[in-house]
C-alpha cells in the first residue's frame, strides 16, 4: 500500500514536474515568439524606410542625371552655335578679305592697263612725231608750226579769265621754232586783255616739240605742240570708233 502510494506520489510529482516545465517551455517560448515578432516588425519597418531612403536617393539622381544631362546638352548647344558663330565670322572675314584682294587685283590690273595705254599712246604720240621730222624737211614741218601756232593764237581769246592768278607777270612760251616779233605781241595782247594788265613774255626754245609752242600763264599751261595736235586726233577716232561700235 505504501509503494502504491509513494508511486502515485511519484507520478502525481512527474505530471505536475511535466506540467509546469511544459507550461515553463511555453511561457518562454510565447515570450520569444514575441520577441521576435517584434523584432521582424522592426526589421520591416527598418527596410521599409531603407526601400523608401532608396527610392528617394534613386528619384533624386534621376532628377540630378536629367539636369546634368539637360544643362549639358545646353551647354552642348551654346557651344555649337558659338562654334558656328565663330565659322560665320572667319567665312565671312575670309570672303571680305577675298572680295579686297580681289578688287585690289582688278584695280592694280586696271591701273596697269590704263599705264600701258598711256605708255604706249605717248609712245605712238613720240614715234608720230619722230615719223614727221624724218618725213619731211624742217621747212615742211615750220609750216605745220606755224598753222599750229596761229590755231593757238586765235583761240587764246577763249580762255578763263579766272584761271589766270593775279600773281603772274610772265608768260612762258617754249617753242619749237623762234617766236617772230609779231607773233610774241599777238600772244602778250591776247593774254593782257584778259588779264587785265601788262605782262612779260619769255621764250624758250625746245626741238623736241617738232612743230608748235606751250604756253605757260602760272599754273595754266596751253599746249598747241604736235604732240597735243595728235593726241586730239587720237582721242577723236577713239570716240568715233566707239560711236561706230555701239550703233
Amino acid at each position: 500500500m505504501l509503494l502504491a502510494q509513494l508511486i502515485i506520489i511519484q507520478i502525481v510529482t512527474f505530471v505536475a514536474l511535466v506540467f509546469f516545465l511544459r507550461k515553463l517551455l511555453y511561457t518562454e517560448a510565447n515570450v520569444e515568439v514575441k520577441r521576435l515578432q517584434r523584432l521582424s516588425a522592426e526589421n520591416e519597418k527598418k527596410a521599409e524606410e531603407l526601400r523608401k531612403q532608396i527610392e528617394q536617393a534613386r528619384m533624386e539622381y534621376e532628377i540630378k542625371l536629367k539636369k546634368a544631362e539637360e544643362e549639358a546638352r545646353l551647354l552642348k548647344e551654346a557651344a555649337q552655335k558659338e562654334i558656328e558663330k565663330h565659322q560665320a565670322q572667319a567665312i565671312e572675314v575670309a570672303k571680305e578679305e577675298a572680295e579686297r584682294i580681289l578688287a585690289q587685283a582688278r584695280n592694280t590690273k586696271e591701273k596697269m592697263k590704263e599705264e600701258i595705254k598711256n605708255e604706249l599712246e605717248q609712245s605712238v604720240i613720240s614715234f608720230a612725231c619722230t615719223v614727221v621730222r624724218a618725213a619731211f624737211e624742217e621747212k615742211s614741218y615750220k609750216h605745220i608750226h606755224d598753222e599750229l601756232l596761229s590755231d593757238i593764237i586765235s583761240h587764246l581769246d577763249s580762255i578763263d579769265e579766272h584761271k589766270i592768278t593775279d600773281t603772274v607777270s610772265v608768260i612762258e612760251v617754249t617753242s619749237a621754232f623762234t617766236l617772230k616779233p609779231d607773233e610774241q605781241e599777238k600772244i602778250k595782247t591776247a593774254i593782257a586783255e584778259k588779264a587785265s594788265r601788262k605782262l612779260d613774255i619769255k621764250e624758250k626754245i625746245d626741238n623736241s616739240l617738232i612743230a608748235g609752242v606751250l604756253i605757260k600763264i602760272g599754273n595754266l599751261i596751253i599746249d598747241g605742240s604736235l604732240a597735243n595736235r595728235i593726241e586730239e586726233v587720237r582721242k577723236k577716232m577713239g570716240r568715233e570708233d566707239h560711236a561706230g561700235t555701239d550703233s
